[in-house]
């Protein structure tokens, strides 16, 4: 392997860690990786040692394309990876926010790695190779349009930005977008399978946490107790004015996860439906 692939891959390796276990936005993390990749590919000339190709499927060498394509681009087209960036922190961060980072940067990682393997499965014979985080991103509206369908965001065609519209259009739109570019270089089978598993997955995956804590019912009121900072009572406002029940308990866990006990300072868990810390103060 490469040492330039190699960095790429501890880049992408860290944003992933980094936002998933501390909870920072992906959203942003995952562009800034996008670009120091796309730095790092540029200045090495590695684009085709990135690149996803079908026949690597069957390479265990270079297995590692199905991560570094979801974060590198075309280094003789920029403006795909700023057009991708300005939608991931524009209507990305939008959605992190309601469905909290972890299932996020799921959702992300799923819907690039199904829009690769839908690229694939159809392009097998091709020698075609696929670079962008086109297939996640696609995801991320799939899933942002089958949660809220009804919120209202603004997007561009090329650089021009179009009247706020419901978020259900803009991915019909994009879908519909898809079709005139059938026969180029772009990868829309990657597009609309990453589209696909947004919509099929971000349901499951809003849910993930709900299941694995099971019923519980957590007091609000020992919870607001907690919201001393002004991250925590954001979170908690989210918390207060969110309707649908899964997503509520994500950012649930999510104010957990931030939270920590005013005795103390310990790190704050639940156990038989109370809300504690690490040293057995009860919120």
């Amino acid at each position: 392997m490469e040492t330039a692939v190699a960095i790429s891959l501890v880049v992408i390796a860290a944003a992933i860690v980094v936002s998933y276990w501390k909870g920072i936005s992906f959203s942003i993390i995952a562009s800034i990786a996008c670009v120091v990749v796309y730095m790092i590919m540029i200045a090495t000339d590695t684009i085709s040692s990135m690149a996803f190709a079908p026949r690597d499927l069957t390479d265990p060498g270079r297995l590692y394309t199905i991560l570094t394509s979801m974060f590198a681009h075309s280094e003789l087209n920029m403006w795909h990876l700023i057009y991708n960036v300005l939608v991931l922190i524009m209507i990305g961060l939008a959605f992190e926010q309601r469905i909290a980072t972890r299932q996020f940067v799921l959702l992300y990682l799923l819907s690039g790695l199904v829009g690769t393997l839908t690229f694939a499965a159809i392009r097998w014979n091709d020698p075609a190779a696929v670079v962008g985080a086109s297939g996640a991103i696609m995801g991320i509206l799939g899933g942002f349009a089958r949660l809220y369908p009804r919120e209202r965001m603004s997007m561009f065609v090329g650089f021009v930005p179009l009247p706020p519209m419901p978020i259900w259009v803009i991915a019909v739109i994009l879908i519909g977008l898809q079709f005139l570019f059938v026969g180029t270089n772009i990868a829309i089978e990657s597009h609309l399978g990453g589209m696909l598993a947004g919509l099929l997955l971000a349901p499951l995956i809003v849910r993930m946490r709900k299941t694995k804590r099971g019923k519980r019912r957590i007091s609000l009121v020992a919870i607001s107790k907690l919201a001393v900072t002004p991250e925590l009572k954001s979170i908690l406002n989210r918390i207060m004015k969110e309707e649908v029940a899964e997503v509520r308990g994500a950012w649930i866990e999510h104010f957990l996860v931030r939270a920590r006990c005013p005795r103390c300072g310990a790190r704050i868990r639940i156990e038989d439906d109370s809300v504690i810390c690490e040293r057995g103060h009860v919120v």
